[in-house]
């Protein structure tokens, strides 16, 4: 008898078991569903197909030992807390199922990544910038500036102002596209028409700079801003 009752002991016990690590696992399964839900939900609000723009969302994990009676496919609505999208945000999921509903909050993180352009390499102060020192990258926007080079063809041909670290972004103050003594391209535009003529730089500059620059034909001074590598545009 007492054999029997501890094979029925160890049965039960057994049985027990494995129905605790299928309820465990399912629950973990359905806690993950939800975050995943929220993640989703908060994607959904952004145009996912810029290149100019990336967005990071990260869903917290949500309570896996609570019994959540299934995924609820089909019953399910989700709201952003507050209707303001921010970096910290709660995503509320309803299940609105009758014999099973129930309300849970999900943090989800959002961090937006801007289009910018790094250095692939270490650049000595001075270096000449060619294409391969240069690639295009992503940099949360809380880091990126609006003086950040998003355009590699901005400052290729131009000299570095300072020592720049590779993986470091790339702004226009790090660069002289044009330094004292060059040659360079003037060109005025109106009305459809363009007209170019050869100058020399009076003082270096970056791009959007205004510098003097003297006409090799007419030796007059003029101003006129920095638009690329020896080249500067009048602005009349």
């Amino acid at each position: 008898m007492k054999n029997l009752l501890k094979i029925v002991s160890t049965v039960l016990a057994i049985f027990f078991n494995v129905l605790c690590i299928n309820i465990c696992q399912a629950s973990v399964e359905e806690a993950d569903f939800l975050s995943n839900v929220a993640k989703q939900y908060m994607l959904a609000q952004f145009d996912n197909n810029r290149t100019d723009k990336k967005y990071l969302v990260k869903a917290s994990k949500i309570d896996p030992n609570r019994d959540y009676g299934g995924k609820c496919s089909g019953f399910l609505t989700a709201e952003l807390v507050g209707g303001e999208i921010k970096k910290s945000n709660v995503v509320r999921i309803k299940c609105t199922r009758k014999n099973n509903p129930y309300t849970v909050n999900v943090p989800v993180t959002v961090n937006v990544a801007r289009a910018t352009t790094i250095a692939s390499a270490n650049i000595p102060k001075g270096t000449t910038i060619t294409a391969d020192l240069l690639e295009d990258s992503f940099v949360n926007e809380s880091t990126n500036t609006s003086a950040v080079i998003t355009d590699k063809s901005m400052i290729l041909g131009s000299k570095a102002r300072r020592d720049i670290r590779a993986g470091e972004q790339i702004k226009v103050s790090d660069f002289c596209v044009i330094a004292k003594g060059d040659i360079v391209t003037i060109v005025a535009s109106t009305n459809n028409l363009e007209i170019k003529t050869q100058g020399q730089a009076l003082e270096e500059g970056k791009v959007n700079d205004l510098i003097q620059v003297k006409n090799v034909k007419t030796k007059k001074v003029i101003q006129a801003v920095v638009t690329g590598p020896n080249t500067v545009k009048v602005i009349f």
